[in-house]
This record gives C-alpha cells, structure tokens and sequence, in this order.
C-alpha cells in the first residue's frame, strides 16, 4: 500500500473512532442457507469458479531460486509449481504422461523429476528427457509426452496459476489495480515460515466469512484478540471482485500525537485483501498470512484450508524462530479454537430447517458484497 494510501486509510479509521461508527452498505442482505449445503450449488461453484477462474497458489517466496519447486494439491488437483534457470516461474499437472504417477513430492531444489512408476525423466521445463526401454515407445514421440503445462503468471510476489489446461490467465483490470497496492507491501521479498493444513467440517464461504467482519471480534475473541482490535470497526473497498478490509488495533490513537508526515500506519492495522473467489491475503505487523480455502470434492460440508505464515527476511536464529512460532501459534489458536468451532457449528445448524435465509447486516458489507459476486458468478 503506497504512502498516500495509509494516510488516507488513517484519516478514515480515526473519523470511525471519533463517531463511534464504522462504513454502513445501503441495505441489509439475505444470504440463502441451501448456498451453503446443496451440491448442486457447490458443483456449479467448482466449475465456475475454481476451474475456470485464476488461482492464487502462493507467494514468490515458494520458489525462492531457480531449480526450486513445490507441489500444490490444495486445490483437488495435482500441481506442479517450479522455478525455470532463467527465474521464470512455470507450473504443470504432477501426472507422468506414461501411466500417470505423480512425478514430484512435498518442495525442493531439482534439476528435473523421474517418475517413481518407471522412471520416466522430465526436465525442469516439463519435457520429457528420457525413459527407460525406450525403443517400446518408438511410436510415442517424447516432444507429445511432456508435462502438461498450465498457464502461470508471477505478479508483484504472488503467484497465479489457470487449473485448466489449455487456458490463458486473463486478469481482470480490477485486480491490476489490486495489484498495483499490493506491490508496496513487497511480498515479492517474503519468505515463507510455516504452513499448515487444515480439514473442517464446514462450507468453504462459510469459512472464508468468518475472515469478513469485526462485528464479532469482542464477543467470540473477548480474551484473545479483543484488546487488541477496535470492535465493529472496519473499512471497506471493492475492486470488481476483490476487496479489502481494515480493522485498527487500539494503538491507532498513538498517531494522533505525532506529525501525520510520520505516520506509520501498517502497523497499527490489519489488512485484509480477498482475492476472489478463494484467498485470504492478511497484512498483520509484519508478518504476511496467506490463506487458500477450497471446498471439498465430494462434500458441501466440508473444506480444506492452506494457511502460510510469510515473514520479511529469512528466519536464521533461535530467538526469531520463537518469534515467529508465538505469531503463528496465535493465529491458529484464535481460528481454529474459537472462529472454527462456531463455524462448525452453523454448517450442523443449516441442516435443521430453522431459516431458510442468515442475514448479513448493514455493518456486514463485505460479506454481502462476496455472496452476490458469488451468484453472478455461478448464474451467468
């Protein structure tokens, strides 16, 4: 986020504080239960919006040099992410195109990839360098075997991938100006710390809402995160799709006794960006939390979740790594303890017929804004 960008963020968080409110939305939004649990909403959903739509996998951070790589299966397909000699980030399906193994595992450095099935060897550029009895496959030209590539595109520190084969990345030029904040942040620097996988049973929106407003931060985080964050307060921005949400800490009223030329605003918010339709990008201090939440392939009920803390050098000590763990720790024990649970908890509720419509309130915008880009999504 550019200098002039804070302050203008500042000015607006403080006026909230002073008037004790926060940024209203014009009416009050009726969310149908059945978009959480019908199957055939979650199969119009897979279709639309996670095959047919870029993805984000991860931060350039994932593939810090060349010859480096990472699979990526998150998404319910298998995922290939590399780093070509020449720095350009490439990614293809993990399927060997003799009988369809995965060819790579977990993240390393390679100069290639042997298949485990019958060692059939590819490059790091995905062509297929070698196999063995290779006159058996006289008639299968090597240049038609190679890894299937995907379209794949790294744009200031972040990395975006087409899950369907043959298909071009077009980016919108609402998530080109996205982008343009999301360079001042740097995260092309970030350094990947830790990641985790999470399986719960709940929808995937829902799990992706509880990221969506304040109105619950001293109520359901009352001994954890409440001192911390102003309740109910937050700023709200669209662009097309995407959005971006800010909630003050507390220690936002420091600003007011320094020159406002010096404000460091960044650190005294969290920022949350939703690059639509699945990741979670949250500034917070100066770590970087990458969220990926993908539904389950089976079951509207349930999700996958991919959380990575990114830090802003390379954690090389002991009491950095401590550091960083209590960081980490707090974020998953204040998700996974107490905003989960509830979610889990709603997902049982929907199946009881009590509503066939939640309610998001006029202090709810974002959500309201991420239900109704969902629909057009998944109508047209």
């Amino acid at each position: 986020m550019q200098k002039a960008e804070q302050l203008a963020l500042a000015d607006r968080l403080l006026d909230y504080i002073d008037r004790q409110t926060l940024q209203l939305s014009d009416a009050v939004y009726s969310q149908p239960v059945v978009e959480y649990t019908d199957r055939a909403q979650a199969a119009r959903e897979h279709t639309a919006l996670f095959r047919h739509q870029p993805l984000c996998v991860g931060l350039s951070g994932d593939l810090p040099a060349p010859g480096h790589y990472a699979t990526h299966d998150a998404a319910g397909l298998p995922l290939l992410l590399t780093r070509q000699e020449n720095g350009e980030f490439r990614a293809f399906l993990n399927v060997c195109r003799h009988r369809g193994a995965r060819v790579a595992e977990g993240s390393g450095e390679s100069r290639g990839f042997v298949c485990p099935y019958h060692a059939w060897r590819y490059g790091l550029d995905g062509h297929l360098v070698g196999r063995p009895e290779e006159a058996a496959f006289a008639e299968c030209q090597r240049a038609d075997h190679a890894l299937t590539p995907l379209a794949a595109a790294e744009r200031h520190g972040l990395l975006w991938v087409h899950p369907t084969p043959g298909q071009p990345l077009v980016f919108s030029e609402h998530l080109e100006a996205l982008e343009h904040e999301l360079a001042g942040y740097g995260l092309a620097h970030f350094q990947p710390f830790s990641t985790r996988t999470l399986r719960r049973a709940l929808n995937w929106k829902l799990a992706l809402d509880t990221f969506l407003e304040s109105y619950h931060f001293c109520v359901l985080h009352k001994d954890s995160i409440c001192a911390i964050f102003h309740h109910n307060l937050a700023t709200f921005d669209t662009y097309g799709p995407h959005f971006r949400l800010a909630t003050p800490r507390r220690a936002i009223a420091q600003l007011r006794d320094q020159p406002r030329e010096d404000w460091q605003v960044l650190s005294h918010v969290v920022v949350i960006y939703v690059l639509f339709p699945n990741v979670v990008l949250v500034w917070q201090g100066e770590q970087v939390e990458l969220w990926q939440i993908f539904p389950d392939a089976e079951d509207p009920a349930r999700a996958l979740l991919q959380l990575t803390l990114y830090t802003p050098t390379a954690v090389l000590t002991e009491k950095a790594q401590a550091h960083w763990q209590r960081n980490l720790d707090l974020v998953l024990r204040v998700v996974e303890n107490e905003d989960f649970p509830v979610g889990e908890g709603i997902q049982r509720g929907f199946t009881a017929g009590a509503q066939s419509h939640i309610v998001f309130g006029r202090n709810e915008g974002a959500l309201a804004h991420f239900h109704h880009t969902i629909t057009a999504a998944t109508q047209s």
